[in-house]
């Protein structure tokens, strides 16, 4: 077969015997893409220091029959992210956001705008962009690209996200939002958000992707929309994301 080429970013990389490696990618051609790079840990040449998690690369690559597993050929690195290997708080959090992209994306599933959104996230943590405020607005972003989009435009009973300093609820199993004047004959559970909270995730679900980063959290509602997209994510998956940890353990505020 001849070869394909692709934009591509590492998501995980494991080793396979003596000298080759497992390497994952999100693609925007092809969705989530796993091959084999054969040789790769003795390559002085086509694979060195090329393999590696967050790397940006244009891939060549060879479809092998029925397997699902490709054989990467060649690698050209676009972008290698080294930075963010070498700061705890900046690697946890783009650790958080390839294992969440790994997670959701799928083999032979095109989609262009969740490869711009990871490439957006990773470049504003190389960038200095927010911390914490990269990985709010990539998961809204996420979400919303998926088709999961939190409804969160206004309270499901009245319709309103103007009762100025009212906590409001989201109910992660039916995501809708409740604000508190409505919640008397509503579900006394659900992740509390104030109003700075809701306008600001609003705001990240419709601003263009270049002007994501204009949005900027303070400490309070950074930890209300932590524990939301936290907990809505773990709703959807049904299971823990480990990278959470590590990215917690660098501090919300």
């Amino acid at each position: 077969m001849l070869p394909d080429q692709t934009p591509a970013v590492v998501l995980k990389v494991t080793d396979h015997g003596e000298s080759d490696k497992i390497v994952t990618f999100c693609s925007p051609i092809r969705g989530k893409l796993t091959g084999i790079a054969k040789g790769a840990k003795r390559s002085k040449k086509r694979f060195v220091n090329k393999l590696e998690i967050f790397s940006y690369l244009n891939i060549t690559y060879v479809e092998k029959g029925r397997s699902t597993l490709v054989r990467i050929d060649q690698a050209e690195l676009i972008a290698s992210f080294l930075s963010l290997r070498k700061n705890f708080k900046r690697y946890s959090a783009a650790s958080l956001i390839c294992e969440q992209t790994l997670n959701w994306i799928r083999e032979n599933d095109r989609d262009e705008e969740l490869f711009k959104l990871l490439i957006w996230a990773l470049e504003g943590l190389e960038g200095g962009q927010s911390i914490v405020g990269t990985v709010i607005l990539f998961h809204i972003r996420m979400f919303t690209i998926l088709g999961f989009q939190p409804q969160i435009s206004g309270c499901i009973r009245c319709g309103r996200t103007d009762h100025d300093g009212a906590p409001y609820r989201f109910n992660m199993e039916k995501s809708d939002l409740v604000c508190r004047k409505c919640r008397s004959d509503a579900m006394g559970h659900g992740t509390l958000m104030s109003i700075n909270t809701v306008k600001l995730l609003q705001k990240a679900q419709k601003l263009p992707l270049h002007k994501l980063g204009r949005l900027k959290f303070s400490t309070g509602p950074a930890k209300e929309a932590i524990a939301l997209l936290k907990g809505y994510g773990h709703h959807l998956l049904q299971r823990e994301i480990h990278s959470w940890d590590a990215f917690e353990r660098g501090g919300v505020g």
